[in-house]
């Protein structure tokens, strides 16, 4: 979009006449003659303009090509929260990168750029363009987005598997971030649940605390958006070292956050809802049980589905592993060493720390079933593959679970 265009469209939206952003600083005429890119501007005229509309004169001057932003930005490809489309930034982003627009929505370009050099390991390049996005918003006094990019940069550190680095982004950078909370409180609630996040890699002594001061956040600002991850998380933790009391208040916070706030969402994420968080996911002591609960909980899930497939895209990835793990608890071991495969569990977007473990959990029972079958030695050899997955988070309290599992493959 020409400059000429972009002082048209604001002037527009702004529901104002030429001769209201003319004022008594330029006539009508002129203004037109640079609405239609018939003249230039001089810096003078520029920063009259730019006043007027209440923007920066960055903003009236930014480069790039809108619409092709735009249309990259609305790509099928960046739709699917699966997959991550790494041929279609190589070989339709990356060549045309001084096309993407200097604005709101080239950062959104750039943000998914940062992760995609995360990805590869490029921290330089990543970096780079943390700094680009941190300039453009800090040229245009938006200062509280610089801080959000702030906190983006550690998550995106994720991508990389490098949540050490990434907590100690976000303690460096604690100051800066807390101090536009009188601001806006959801930067307060962001900075805590993603750093108790990251703590599990970094400093799990700090963990508990992390979590609990951000559910206090959220009766604070009476703002739940992290809460039922907050709670499923931290009774985790309590249901693994014994503290029954703790869990038991976590698992009654869900479910009162249930009872009013259930989205579809939570169905895929709640087995059973008496019980919203298990203290084991492979090793229960019921299999007929979580057999039958497994069964409503696929039957629940195929109701949301015809519903509004839209709602639950994860399901093409999700459908094979609910029907591996019922077969498992079925007893049906043959079934689940046919359908397994090593990817099945592994998602190619990142996840975070607790999320690989309990999926590196979860695909345990194919080594189990190889060891029910008597192949013992190649459920020993599975085991170590899943094993490989973890071995950055493996030492993690998390982990309880998974090694117990071991304990039977190798029979110690």
């Amino acid at each position: 979009m020409s400059l000429g265009a972009r002082i048209r469209q604001l002037r527009k939206e702004r529901k104002m006449t030429l001769v209201d952003l003319a004022g008594e600083q330029i006539t009508k005429g002129m203004l037109s003659l640079i609405e239609n890119d018939k003249s230039k501007p001089s810096m003078e005229t520029l920063n009259h303009i730019a006043k007027k509309l209440d923007v920066s004169i960055g903003y009236l001057t930014q480069e790039g090509d809108e619409a092709w932003t735009n249309g990259i930005l609305n790509s099928a490809e960046f739709n699917n929260m699966f997959t991550f489309p790494f041929y279609y930034i190589e070989e339709e982003v990356l060549p045309h990168i001084d096309r993407v627009s200097q604005n709101v929505k080239g950062m959104e370009l750039y943000y998914i750029i940062r992760i995609y050099y995360r990805y590869k390991g490029d921290h330089r390049q990543a970096d780079n363009y943390t700094e680009k996005i941190s300039n453009f918003y800090r040229g245009m006094g938006m200062e509280h987005l610089v801080v959000k990019n702030i906190m983006n940069d550690a998550v995106s550190l994720m991508y990389s598997q490098d949540y050490a680095e990434a907590f100690d982004r976000l303690v460096e950078s604690e100051e800066e971030i807390l101090s536009f909370k009188e601001y806006d409180s959801r930067i307060e609630l962001d900075y805590y649940y993603v750093k108790g996040i990251f703590a599990l890699a970094k400093n799990m002594d700090t963990l508990e605390d992390i979590l609990n001061q951000s559910i206090e956040l959220s009766y604070e600002h009476e703002n739940f958006k992290y809460f039922f991850s907050e709670n499923v998380i931290l009774g985790y933790y309590y249901a693994l070292i014994g503290e029954r009391t703790k869990y038991e208040i976590c698992d009654d916070n869900i479910k009162r956050y249930l009872k009013f706030n259930k989205q579809d969402k939570h169905e895929i994420e709640i087995i059973d809802e008496d019980n919203p968080i298990p203290k084991f996911y492979v090793l229960v002591d019921d299999k007929k049980k979580q057999a039958a609960l497994y069964r409503d909980y696929m039957e629940r899930l195929e109701r949301v589905y015809d519903q509004d497939d839209d709602k639950m895209t994860g399901m093409s990835f999700y459908r094979p592993i609910f029907e591996l793990e019922h077969s498992y608890f079925e007893g049906d071991y043959e079934e689940v060493v046919e359908a397994y495969h090593d990817n099945m569990y592994i998602r190619t977007t990142a996840q975070y720390p607790v999320d690989r473990i309990l999926m590196a959990i979860r695909s345990c029972v194919y080594p189990l079933s190889l060891y029910y079958m008597s192949e013992k030695e190649k459920a020993r050899e599975a085991f170590n593959t899943i094993e490989a997955t973890i071995d950055d988070i493996k030492d993690s309290i998390f982990t309880t679970e998974f090694y117990m599992i071991r304990d039977i493959i190798f029979e110690k």
